[in-house]
């Protein structure tokens, strides 16, 4: 892609954010533009390569509303396990999509899940090996094209880590693949071949993958990734602190050191950070990176033009008539930023503390600037639904009906209080949950209430045009149960849903995988299929 027509493309995304009529690609007819917003915008990666976090993929598919979609293609990453082994097993990476091999379809980019003792999870009866798998969709199925396999034991590489993220790791104008591991490391496989250009140890785990913004404003996007501290949620000494690092995309061999680091004394990888673009603060572009932590506050960090690195916390014990249940309060799903050309907001959920995980907030706070720093104002906090896991997503209109943010909430494991437990672990008496949108006053346009029959969402909604209709719905997994649902994104009438495996905690990706112009749906359950859904 030209850099002219990746600042378009960037931009104009930004205005569908926005829903902003004025907004013009400079390309696109008005008309066009106000029958899909969002078509003159292929191929934008959800998730890792949209810093604003909004989940939407761009595009139309055409999946009948009224018959749901078909299996148009599987892949077994694992063998099917016993029900007592599903709580041993955690399996929430989002896959990510993209053109890695030049063929003009989407490739899909799979880890290995994360698994417990004594549970040993198989593929074809042999022992599974910790790894990166490459998928291509041809006559039909999907083939592996590469795999890279870890060298440590079977179990201890952790690579269920949230999603690899898609980026030209060594210039050749194709897409590379950037993923993050419990090891420490944070590698970039070559998309054609799977192997390794760069790696960089971060002395650190982490559980969240890499996030891709051009902090810089040279062109090239950045890889952030934030950290845990070494001894666990809170840092000890100076040498133990969490770290929020930025590395260059490209790069090889060995990477030495960072772009530049910021540490802190709470973990911060329980999701992925989210950037906006506030003006008037001292840094390239005036963006800056959004961190939810354990140790109760939202940071904006940034770097200013002196080259220091700066941060500006909220404190969300701000938001609570009392202080909690002891510990600081804790942000564990990624934000979502609303643009908007004076103000953004930013939307998140949280737990006033981790000791319960059945008592969420709902939070949006107003972003500014004053002196080339940000400042935090409050727009609403609310506490009706457990959005603590489901990172937001936006749902915009083509025809000025209103933004909204979408998220799932629940929990499938108890009793009260309680940690957030095993990820494939459910008990049916405890069973809550369900999808819910809000106003950006905080206010309740739609929810759907599963009432005790699915929950425990850990994924985060993605939203696209999926039937063709102009509108674009949400598409999210019920967690316990295993059920995919579908949902018009403006009313939250449900348009399908789809029976996968017992327990599906993996984020819905889409995107062309067929290479017909349409969009599919990627998603993996616990049963160890990947599949391929679409018309």
């Amino acid at each position: 892609m030209k850099d002219s027509d990746r600042t378009r493309k960037i931009w104009f995304l930004a205005c569908v954010a926005l829903a902003l009529a004025a907004c013009s690609d400079g390309e696109a007819s008005p008309t066009e533009a106000e029958a899909n917003p969002i078509a003159h915008v292929e191929g934008w990666p959800m998730f890792h390569g949209d810093e604003s976090h909004t989940g939407i993929a761009v595009g139309t598919g055409k999946i009948d509303p009224a018959s749901g979609p078909k299996v148009i293609a599987e892949f077994r990453i694992f063998d099917s396990l016993g029900a007592a082994d599903l709580g041993l097993l955690r399996w929430t990476s989002t896959f990510a999509l993209g053109d890695v091999n030049g063929d003009g379809a989407d490739d899909i980019i799979a880890t290995t899940p994360d698994w417990a003792e004594p549970l040993v999870p198989r593929a074809d009866g042999a022992p599974l090996t910790d790894g990166v798998v490459a998928l291509t969709y041809v006559d039909g199925r999907l083939q592996p094209m590469w795999r890279w396999v870890s060298d440590l034991p079977p179990g201890e590489a952790g690579l269920d880590t949230y999603s690899p993220a898609l980026v030209d790791a060594d210039g050749d104008g194709l897409l590379d693949v950037v993923f993050t591991a419990r090891d420490g490391f944070v590698r970039a496989l070559s998309g054609l071949t799977g192997e390794v250009i760069w790696d960089f140890d971060m002395g650190r785990i982490t559980e969240a993958g890499p996030m891709l913004s051009d902090l810089d404003g040279d062109g090239v996007p950045e890889v952030i990734v934030v950290t845990d501290c070494p001894q666990g949620p809170i840092c000890e000494g100076p040498d133990g602190q969490a770290l929020l690092i930025v590395l260059a995309s490209q790069a090889v061999g060995r990477v030495s050191a960072p772009l530049w680091e910021m540490d802190y004394g709470y973990k911060m990888d329980s999701a992925e950070p989210a950037i906006a673009v506030v003006p008037g603060v001292d840094s390239p572009g005036n963006k800056v990176v959004l961190v939810g932590t354990w140790g109760g506050e939202l940071l904006a960090v940034w770097r200013d033009a002196s080259g220091e690195v700066r941060n500006t916390p909220f404190s969300l014990v701000s938001l609570l008539p009392e202080t909690g249940h002891g510990n600081p309060p804790v942000i564990r799903s990624s934000p979502v930023v609303v643009a908007d050309t004076a103000r953004p907001e930013v939307f998140f959920g949280w737990l006033p503390s981790d000791e319960d995980a059945a008592d969420a907030r709902f939070t949006a706070l107003r972003l500014s600037s004053a002196n080339g720093a940000v400042q935090f104002d409050p727009v609403f906090s609310i506490d009706r639904y457990d959005i603590w896991k489901s990172s937001p997503a936006l749902v915009t209109s083509a025809h000025d009906e209103g933004s909204l943010i979408v998220a799932g909430y629940g929990l499938g494991i108890g009793p009260n209080p309680t940690q957030s437990g095993p990820v494939g672990l459910c008990i049916d008496e405890f069973l809550s949950g369900g999808v819910v949108a809000v106003a950006p006053d905080g206010s309740e346009a739609w929810s759907r209430d599963y009432e005790g029959t699915e929950g425990n969402i850990r994924a985060s909604a993605a939203v696209a045009d999926i039937d063709g209709d102009g509108r674009l719905e949400v598409v999210l997994p019920s967690g316990c149960s295993g059920r995919l649902h579908a949902f018009d994104g403006l009313t939250g009438d449900e348009e399908w849903s789809l029976d996968l495996g017992p327990v599906t905690q993996t984020s819905p990706s889409i995107g062309d995988i067929d290479g017909d112009g349409h969009l599919e749906i990627v998603i993996g359950s616990y049963d160890g299929l990947i599949r391929v859904l679409g018309a």
